[in-house]
């Protein structure tokens, strides 16, 4: 399976989260729209316990992202 990129669009309040502040995550600002583009490695998504969760929440679980602060996700 190939990999592909995603860029997870963020509210600005995400530039005080762990992930990035320590570092783990790339990031640029889009000055443009004042969001925080996030870009990770898209994940396979997996049915945990068969229960349905949102592949867009499971992907922000994997990163620690913290999904209220999301404004979209796309690939890259």
């Amino acid at each position: 399976m190939k990999s592909s990129s995603v860029v997870v669009h963020c509210k600005p309040v995400i530039l005080e989260s762990d992930m990035i502040r320590e570092g783990h995550l790339y990031y640029t600002h889009n000055t443009k729209t004042g969001e925080i583009d996030v870009w990770v490695d898209d994940v396979p998504y997996e049915i945990m316990d068969g229960v349905y969760q949102d592949p867009d929440e499971q992907l922000c679980e994997h990163y620690g992202i913290d999904y209220d602060h999301v404004n979209c996700i796309e690939l890259a």
